[in-house]
């Protein structure tokens, strides 16, 4: 392969990589009949395909995983994100205000932001198989996806307390003047509760 070919096939690659990093995310979501026919079973089966290999890859991806703290944070979000969800489907049909609820209006958010903290910081143990770009650092690119996902959740958390506001009005309010945001404790006063 020449040297001008061998520029288009990179370039080609480069910009496939690319939309396939954009894609494969809401591939997640198209419907399977099983757990074993959708297409993010692929990495599982991948994974399977090597442990067949060398069962020994078990023990030591265990080690990585449980041997470090981020495992740990991850954890503590996840089961925070069960505790929230659980608390919430047994008392759904009022304004929730006692629980986790007591602590934060968005405790289901805070969750998956501790969960995602920690898996990002698993991510920086690792080495990336892909470059995103040459003059992009992938861990500085994970770090902003990241931070991405935080404005995500806190923008989904701003329009669920307009919905909330419109539901249960002055009720509402007075929750807001009570209970933090998202972070527990961390209380910012507001000077106008009526026009929120």
């Amino acid at each position: 392969m020449d040297l001008k070919n061998k520029k288009i096939f990179n370039k080609i690659t480069s910009i496939g990589t690319s939309i396939s990093s954009v894609l494969i995310p809401f591939f997640q979501y198209v419907p399977c009949t099983a757990i074993w026919f959708g297409i993010m079973s692929v990495p599982l089966i991948s994974y399977l395909a090597f442990f067949f290999q060398n069962p020994g890859i078990l023990v030591s991806d265990l080690i990585f995983i449980f041997g470090s703290y981020e495992v740990y944070i991850t954890l503590l979000g996840f089961a925070l994100y069960i505790a929230s969800l659980i608390y919430q489907l047994a008392h759904r049909k009022q304004l929730i205000r006692t629980g986790p609820y007591k602590y934060v209006r968005h405790p289901q958010y805070t969750a998956i932001i501790i969960m995602t903290f920690g898996l990002t910081l698993l991510v920086f143990k690792t080495s990336p198989i892909v470059d995103f770009a040459p003059n992009i650092d992938p861990y500085s690119f994970m770090l902003l996806i990241w931070i991405g996902e935080i404005i995500a959740y806190i923008i989904l958390a701003k329009i669920e307390d307009y919905a909330l506001k419109a539901k249960y009005g002055d009720e509402f309010l007075n929750y807001v003047n009570q209970v933090s945001f998202m972070i527990p404790f961390l209380k910012i006063k507001r000077n106008n509760t009526k026009g929120e």
